[in-house]
């Protein structure tokens, strides 16, 4: 690993004291690696590993396999992610056990693995929004989230302030800050090279615009998680006591098992390496003051409305019954499919955000017949009779890379192509070839070692 800053190896051996050799021998140690199953598509590991203690469904590799040559990965089985931030899980688990949460919002979700944690521990009707401001970062969020396969999420692309018409409409609201990131300098040494003490004060100053615009956003009863990644008090505690100052939150605390290692900071936790098998992770809990009200709205939806009944049958012939999804569409004629429990808060966010994409894309009429979305072959509410075509691991992996595929004699139309047992994309069966409608930018480039 490069050399540390000054500035920051000085901060650090102030704030560790005689923990400081232990802290610096363990950035110079290979970085854990971790992955989180979705637990709707994953009923056993699929890898040989040992557990994250603070999440039921995550695991510890003893080495990093090549995820991109996994189908496995390709079918959203499974979330590749740092153990530390991983602890919201065991954070949202406790606090479920006191209070039912229908509405959550991610406000800085790219790359999604804190939705992921979310949607895996949450119930399976709470509305969730995962919110990314930047644009290249909001298309990974899209590619993650479809591969998790549920329709109980709301995708966002807008800037924080754009909420405000949401006041006191979420139970739970996570914001993963944007931070100085010296929790990565193992795991991405070229971020060291990146960090100076103007940067850190930048992140400060950025942190509480994010933090005013999400404060009236929480209800009454209402959770909200802080946290970054990144040791630096000012970004950590410091904007814990800055909220409880103005009033109206206090801090939630748990217990703990000693032998997790994770340091409470008075106000939050904080994740060492040096203590744990994890990255320099930090997380604080705050309840809003007052009881939950229910909250409902007459808005009516802008840019996506309701679908004439020829359409709606033709998308809700590719969706399981059991979903009882409602189908929408843009101008543009996307079709998309969404819980009627998400329709209010649709409401209230098509008229105040530039982008979102609600729910599980569906796909596009052509005439009377539906083009299906990729989303939807990740889907966990595709129609049971959907028909398939399962593949073994080297014709997945062709699959995936867009190569050419066997005639598969005897079947024609749309296929989900499936690996043991998940799909991972579409294909159209011809009398002579197969078509491969994996998306272009999502091809597998790389060759097997």
């Amino acid at each position: 690993m490069p050399a540390l800053p000054a500035a920051f190896e000085a901060r650090m051996q102030d704030q560790l004291g005689p923990d400081w050799a232990a802290f610096a021998e363990a950035l110079n140690s290979p970085a854990p690696v971790s992955i989180n199953y979705n637990r709707a598509k994953t009923e056993a590991p699929i890898y040989e590993g040992s557990p994250v203690l603070w999440n039921r469904t995550a695991q510890y590799l003893p080495e990093r396999p090549s995820f991109t040559l996994d189908p496995h990965f390709h079918a959203g089985r499974y979330y590749v992610q740092e153990a530390g931030s991983m602890f919201l899980a065991y954070v949202v688990e406790q606090l479920r056990q006191e209070q039912d949460f229908s509405t959550a919002l991610d406000l800085c979700g790219a790359p999604g693995g804190k939705t992921t944690v979310l949607l895996n521990a949450l119930p399976d009707e709470c509305i969730v929004v995962a919110n990314e401001v930047i644009k290249s970062r909001y298309a990974i969020l899209r590619e993650n989230l479809a591969k998790w396969g549920r329709a109980n999420v709301i995708a966002t692309h807008a800037d924080s302030e754009r909420f405000s018409p949401l006041a006191r409409w979420f139970d739970l609201v996570v914001v993963d800050a944007p931070c100085s990131g010296e929790g990565l300098f193992r795991k991405t040494p070229g971020a060291t090279k990146e960090w100076n003490p103007e940067n850190v004060a930048l992140c400060e100053s950025r942190q509480q615009n994010i933090l005013d615009h999400t404060l009236p956003l929480i209800a009454p009863g209402g959770i909200l998680i802080y946290s970054t990644c990144t040791y630096n008090e000012g970004e950590n505690d410091d904007q814990v006591a800055r909220i409880l100052e103005k009033g109206g939150f206090e801090t939630v605390s748990f217990d703990l098992p000693e032998d997790w290692g994770i340091m409470p900071t008075g106000l939050g936790y904080q994740f060492y390496p040096h203590r744990t098998r994890s990255e320099g992770f930090y997380l604080a809990v705050l309840r809003k003051e007052g009881k939950a009200t229910n909250w409902s709205t007459k808005t009516p939806l802008r840019y996506f409305t309701k679908v004439p009944k020829a359409t709606e049958q033709a998308a809700l012939s590719w969706l399981d019954p059991e979903a009882q999804l409602n189908i929408l569409t843009t101008p543009k004629g996307q079709l998309y499919a969404v819980p009627e429990g998400a329709l209010p808060l649709l409401s209230i966010l098509s008229q105040s955000l530039p982008r979102l994409d609600p729910g599980t894309p569906v796909g596009l009429m052509k005439g009377k017949h539906l083009i299906p979305d990729h989303a939807l072959s990740l889907s966990l509410h595709l129609h049971p009779d959907t028909p398939v075509a399962d593949l073994d691991k080297d014709t997945a992996l062709d699959y995936l890379r867009k190569a050419a595929l066997p005639a598969r004699p005897g079947q024609k139309g749309w296929h989900l192509m499936r690996y043991d047992g998940w799909g991972i994309g579409w294909g159209k069966m011809l009398p002579n070839r197969v078509n491969n409608y994996f998306p272009n930018h999502l091809q597998v480039r790389m060759s097997l070692p």
